[in-house]
């Protein structure tokens, strides 16, 4: 029967180009989870949304309420990066303003939020963890009616400014066989190909491991602290 998957304004739009392909159409700001309902009913197909915490907050929440009332066939996914990340890094109501080192506000959760609506199924994924992410996305989009996963990993400039240890860069051991599934399945920006090897820039780099999960060898490794090799 297949799937339509309405994505939404911010950093994430990018998944919508190749390799990733994580979305078939972009309307507007907050326009996914509407989007998703309408397109679902109108095809018969499972829709899965994509959206942002802070776009969540800004515009989201109306058609989640929609989705609830109208029992649509919606999965949506929550990017919980714990700030507005395409537009400054600005807070909003889902943000912990004391680790931002203000005080006198308080916290929005956006799973008390979600239950607060109604929404059944709920499931909140590390998405650094790939093989559990992958469980619980496929369990929400197996779910009949509307499902939601928060997807929460903090954005890594934020974590950078505010001085927080990310992980160690990786790099691309001569346990390498050239399949290249990183390059072309990955899109990472610290992925390059220098005279027929893949190569890791460390200073692109962040640490978050995914590529080394999905590597068939096991070829990808941390750096340890003390290395400032560039891809022995």
């Amino acid at each position: 029967m297949g799937t339509i998957r309405p994505t939404d304004i911010g950093c994430y739009t990018l998944g919508f180009l190749p390799p990733l392909f994580t979305g078939d159409f972009l309307i507007c700001m907050g326009s996914s989870v509407g989007a998703g309902c309408g397109f679902s009913k109108a095809t018969g197909k499972k829709a899965i949304s994509f959206i942002m915490d802070s776009r969540f907050f800004h515009s989201g929440i109306p058609g989640l309420i929609n989705a609830v009332f109208n029992h649509h066939d919606l999965t949506l996914i929550i990017l919980d990066n714990q700030t507005t990340a395409m537009t400054g890094h600005q807070p909003h109501p889902g943000v912990n303003m004391t680790e931002m080192g203000y005080e006198g506000f308080s916290h929005v959760s956006i799973e008390s939020v979600v239950r607060g609506i109604g929404v059944e199924h709920l499931a909140v994924i590390r998405p650094y963890n790939i093989k559990k992410s992958i469980a619980a996305i496929k369990g929400a989009a197996a779910f009949c009616g509307v499902s939601v996963v928060i997807a929460r990993q903090n954005c890594v400039l934020l974590d950078k400014s505010l001085k927080k240890h990310t992980g160690n860069p990786f790099y691309v051991s001569d346990r390498c066989k050239n399949h290249r599934d990183c390059i072309n399945d990955l899109a990472c920006p610290a992925f390059f190909i220098e005279s027929g090897k893949v190569k890791i820039n460390p200073a692109l780099c962040t640490g978050c491991g995914v590529c080394a999960q999905g590597c068939p060898e096991h070829a990808i490794l941390p750096l340890k602290k003390t290395e400032k090799a560039f891809n022995p």
